[in-house]
């Protein structure tokens, strides 16, 4: 797991969007939705239920996302 990855997974949980969460992250589009399969990937499971025009945590994506903001969170405490 990588701290871009971990950055992406929060913007995307908060924005519920892939378009917007790369744009907030500065990244293609693309790029992003590649960072979060690989998280899934390593994780074991969805992190998010992508349906036409609406995203939303899974099940897997709500127990992490607690942890991963505070990883993220963390990171910015100790730069």
């Amino acid at each position: 797991m990588e701290m871009q990855q971990v950055r992406y997974f929060v913007a995307l949980a908060q924005t519920l969007n892939f378009t917007r969460a790369a744009e907030q992250c500065n990244v293609s589009q693309p790029a992003l939705t590649r960072a979060i399969q690989q998280l899934e990937a390593e994780l074991g499971g969805a992190l998010f239920h992508r349906e036409r025009g609406n995203t939303h945590l899974s099940e897997l994506g709500r127990m992490m996302l607690p942890y991963l903001t505070g990883v993220m969170e963390q990171a910015r405490a100790a730069k």
